[in-house]
């Protein structure tokens, strides 16, 4: 069975069997990062992961699952994770010692986000625990993230413009505890990335005209930090907003694309799970858009994509199945270029599936966007997935409020 039609059987026929979902998820979340969320209780750790994913689930005990006896894990999106978020004990609580915690997460983690108030200086536990864990891991990014900006405004103020508070005499008092802060954490041990970012995540009923005061300064500082383009999630987050259909598909495409290069990384079984894997993405966007797949559709979209371009792709995918089947070379190198070609071309095909029900959902008909949809999205993926599979944040750079 080619390729296309095992992708046509896996998107008119997805396969609900437990044990795949499992192990798709599991694909993916062997390559997703680990964000640490270290600070006190209610300095605002579990509204940060909610304004990084747009996920209104991400509610203190919603959606963390239980991983150590004093912290949960989010993974986000669950059936594809692209990015998790351990999120521990607060660190002023009695009895409680970060080094539990940091066994678990220390082999996959790429950083820590430390979250301060930031009005609140008392921060001697937070710095402790955050020296400890820069002495093991000298390279690990820390983001420093100071909430609750609002705490200093004069009554009734709105935020200002973005570092304004530098230069407004009426918000001295904050001006001078954000740069407290960042010095005393900037003198961290090790060389990682650190930066200070402040940021005020608010309610609707809390009245600012901005509830994500400073987000995409934050998702910058994590992209580059943490991710450093070998996801893209939170850099794709900062550069388009908040579009709500966007914002919900990406990271499961980017979850079905690093599951497909993982999978591809095993001789042969890659033959079975990356068409499944691609047909099971496919059946994802569709039920976000509400327009499922027929085989009238589907054909129509496979052949939008161009008959050169769908041929292409079924022997290039061949072509590296047999070549991972080459002793030693092929096992190695093969396996390592058949991974980063079945992510790139799973995050392609999503993308360009993307461009196609947007089109039906509007009522039209332009095929040839389809294709330079994909061939634009491939050559983006491929900057993806060569990159390593963990970040390297070891320039040291700070930023200042």
């Amino acid at each position: 069975m080619t390729p296309w039609r095992r992708l046509m059987d896996a998107v008119l026929r997805p396969d609900p069997a437990p044990d795949l979902e499992q192990e798709i998820a599991a694909g993916a979340r062997a390559q997703a990062p680990v964000l640490w969320l270290l600070g006190k209780v209610q300095s605002g750790k579990t509204s940060i992961v909610r304004a990084i994913t747009g996920d209104p689930a991400a509610e203190i005990g919603n959606a963390f699952q239980p991983c150590t006896p004093s912290a949960r894990i989010y993974e986000f999106p669950p059936d594809v994770p692209v990015v998790r978020f351990l999120d521990t004990r607060g660190l002023e609580e009695a009895d409680y010692d970060p080094a539990a915690d940091l066994a678990v997460v220390e082999g996959h983690a790429h950083g820590v986000i430390a979250v301060v108030r930031a009005m609140d200086p008392q921060q001697n536990a937070l710095l402790t625990a955050l020296g400890q864990i820069r002495r093991r891991h000298p390279d690990w990014a820390v983001i420093l993230v100071q909430t609750r900006l609002h705490d200093a405004y004069p009554d009734g103020r709105d935020h200002p413009s973005w570092g304004d508070w530098r230069h407004d005499p009426a918000l001295t008092d904050l001006d001078r505890a954000l740069r407290a802060q960042a010095e005393a954490f900037a003198g961290l041990p090790g060389d990682g990335l650190f930066q200070a970012v402040p940021v005020d995540l608010t309610l609707p009923e809390d009245g600012f005209s901005d509830q994500d005061y400073g987000l995409p300064m934050l998702l910058e500082a994590l992209d580059a930090a943490c991710i450093q383009g070998r996801t893209g999630l939170l850099g794709d987050l900062a550069r388009h907003g908040r579009d709500a259909r966007r914002a919900r598909i990406h990271p499961h495409i980017l979850g079905y694309a690093t599951a497909a290069g993982v999978c591809d990384l095993v001789p042969v079984m890659g033959v079975v799970t990356v068409p499944t894997l691609q047909g099971k993405m496919l059946h994802s966007i569709a039920r976000i858009y509400a327009l499922p797949w027929d085989r009238r559709t589907l054909k129509a979209f496979l052949a939008s994509l161009g008959m050169g371009t769908a041929l292409g792709i079924g022997a290039g995918f061949a072509a590296r199945q047999l070549g991972k089947l080459i002793p030693v070379y092929g096992q190695v190198a093969g396996a390592a270029a058949a991974g980063v070609a079945s992510g790139a071309v799973t995050y392609a095909l999503g993308r360009a599936a993307c461009h196609y029900l947007e089109q039906r959902r509007q009522g039209i008909d332009t095929p040839q966007g389809v294709a330079e949809t994909f061939r634009g999205a491939l050559k983006e993926a491929y900057v993806i997935f060569r990159q390593p599979h963990k970040g390297n944040a070891s320039t040291h750079a700070e930023s200042r409020p």
